[in-house]
């Protein structure tokens, strides 16, 4: 049957299989001619000119029958022309690269080496096979990521199918702009390295802390250790009632081992040290050990809250039964809810700590934020008070030294 097509004669084989060789035949085109957009039921190139040089009609001939249906071409005669266009790529402009990633994101059966190759590409190309809509295997997807700049990670970061594996892949780099599209992926689970490493991050970069803070895999570890270097007095309370917790099955559970361990014959320093995180309560003890009345210890930390000298100080660690470290933390911390949570784990009456920090200053300036740390005073039960305080000084406990060890990396690399 014979046609005319823009004034130029075709003669097209009409058959419901044909072979590779007619296909091909059938796309003789002028070369001085506009490209055109492909069908958009067969993915094919019309019968009109196809482009400017021979190198763009070369990369369409290829492209036409690389997105081909599997019934019409196998999948080795596939590879084969992938393979070709992997060269021809190298060699063409960019607007052809984008007109084949086009075509090449929507079809499935595409070879991954192409599809990788269109991936690391320049962003505006690869742009066409990432947000395509298009399934791709995670495995392409984070040679992607760890191959690829910033703004591919940006741009797998936003794919609706991002996956707990090629998230890892796009957070790798530590990237501020990256780590926010992740966080922002509520549908997306993180993995437990990777939140370990975006904790560390947020104390050098606090954009992160309020998408952190909204994340369920975040676990009290993660939380008390943020809340030394959360910016905003909201987000420390937001993690004081996160993560409030009760330890009184523990207590339960561990309840017999207390004498065997501190009294008995069978004393493990290993076993003591771990009871003492679950400690019922704590009894605030002198120098040698003595019980130290409460009268003693609000006279002590009131002493504190003014003045943290060195005495003062190692007078805080016997009583609240902390490390010096923490005391030092705890008392010259200038926005006090660290302070709150020990005057709470000590059991003050509520009016004698409210008396201590709603005072004025050694300077006569009228105190700004009592009624906020009686707030937290309040909102906090003594138990889990002392649970932080446990917290706060478990360097040993290994996600913590992780997490430590994550954050000293990374000061050491800016």
């Amino acid at each position: 049957m014979k046609s005319i097509v823009n004034g130029v004669p075709v003669t097209t084989v009409l058959s419901k299989e044909p072979s590779l060789r007619a296909i091909m035949t059938e796309f003789d085109t002028a070369l001085n001619a506009e490209s055109p957009a492909p069908d958009a039921e067969t993915l094919l190139t019309p019968l009109n000119a196809v482009g400017h040089t021979p190198r763009a009609l070369m990369a369409r001939k290829l492209t036409d029958i690389v997105v081909l249906p599997g019934g019409r071409i196998s999948g080795n005669e596939r590879a084969l022309v992938a393979d070709i266009l992997l060269q021809v790529l190298d060699n063409v402009d960019q607007d052809i690269r984008i007109e084949i990633a086009d075509r090449v994101a929507r079809v499935a059966e595409c070879p991954p080496a192409l599809v990788r190759m269109l991936l690391l590409d320049d962003p505006v190309v690869a742009e066409r096979v990432l947000m395509g809509g298009h399934a791709l295997p995670d495995a392409l997807l984070i040679e992607a990521a760890r191959d690829g700049s910033m703004a591919h990670r940006e741009m797998i970061a936003k794919r609706i199918d991002l996956s707990p594996s090629v998230a890892d892949a796009c957070l790798q780099y530590d990237e501020g702009e990256v780590c926010k599209l992740v966080l922002k992926r509520e549908s997306c689970q993180i993995s437990p390295h990777a939140i370990n490493k975006l904790v560390a991050l947020s104390a050098l970069n606090s954009e992160l802390q309020t998408f952190l803070l909204r994340r369920p895999e975040l676990e009290p570890a993660h939380g008390f250790t943020m809340f030394w270097w959360v910016d905003t007095p909201e987000h420390r309370k937001r993690i004081l009632l996160r993560f409030a917790l009760d330890r009184r099955l523990i207590q339960d559970v561990l309840e017999d081992l207390y004498a065997r361990a501190f009294r008995g014959t069978e004393a493990d320093p290993f076993v003591q040290e771990i009871l003492a995180l679950a400690e019922r309560r704590h009894r605030p003890r002198g120098v040698n050990g003595e019980s130290v009345s409460m009268g003693m210890v609000i006279r002590t930390l009131a002493a504190s809250y003014d003045n943290p000298i060195e005495e003062i100080v190692d007078a805080v660690r016997m009583i609240g039964g902390i490390s010096r470290e923490l005391a030092v933390r705890i008392l010259r911390d200038g926005d006090g809810e660290p302070f709150a949570v020990l005057c709470k784990s000590l059991g003050m009456p509520r009016d004698d700590f409210f008396s201590i920090v709603d005072r004025p200053d050694a300077e006569g300036h009228p105190p700004d934020h009592g009624d906020y740390l009686l707030s937290i005073f309040d909102s906090i039960s003594r138990d889990y008070s002392r649970a932080v305080l446990r917290y706060w000084d478990w360097d040993n406990n290994p996600r913590i030294a992780h997490i430590t060890r994550l954050l000293t990396l990374l000061e050491d690399d800016i």
